[in-house]
């Protein structure tokens, strides 16, 4: 078979045939099912997080679901069981503990409305040793006359205000925290 040469007309119709199909985006292939699914299921994950499906996301809403008496001196530490029977372990100091499980009613009320109903059955608590009070700030003292005479009278050699203001306010706190 011999080629023989095109003419003019269909050299131009190959021309706009090919300069039609240029640019044209290729065929995408279809989205895998796993895709799919993890377009749905993300935002039901997101949403499980945010009610505490798990003791760690559980310990971010413990104060609103015990309240401020009991979230301070008890923890979340784990769920042990399936999602059907599910069992919240709670730690607490000695004394607590008992109170808790004699609240245990309430309790499981509480979580059956923030986590939902059925997901947890019972309420076990663990001796955990005493958290140590939290001793709040020492109010700071004023400083007397003499003392304050006594700062006035160690800055005056110095001549830079900037400087003069600084060793003044660390001479205060040094002072004050001395008693």
């Amino acid at each position: 078979m011999t080629k023989r040469p095109l003419t003019p007309g269909e050299r131009a119709k190959i021309e706009r045939y090919l300069e039609a199909q240029r640019a044209r985006p290729q065929a995408r292939a279809l989205p895998s099912a796993s895709m799919a699914v993890n377009r749905v299921m993300r935002p039901l994950a997101a949403q499980g997080q945010k009610r505490g499906s798990s003791a760690l996301a559980l310990a971010r809403v413990w104060p609103e679901i015990m309240g401020p008496r009991w979230s301070k001196i008890s923890a979340p530490v784990r769920f042990r069981g399936s999602k059907t029977g599910r069992t919240l372990v709670i730690s607490a100091p000695g004394p607590a503990a008992s109170l808790i499980l004699a609240a245990s009613g309430q309790i499981l009320e509480r979580l059956a409305t923030h986590l939902g109903a059925d997901q947890v059955n019972r309420i076990e608590v663990v001796q955990a040793p005493a958290r140590p009070a939290e001793t709040p700030p020492r109010r700071k003292r004023g400083l007397t006359p003499s003392e304050e005479t006594q700062l006035q009278e160690g800055l005056t050699q110095v001549r830079n205000e900037r400087l003069k203001t600084a060793l003044e306010r660390l001479g205060r706190e040094v002072i004050r925290n001395q008693t």
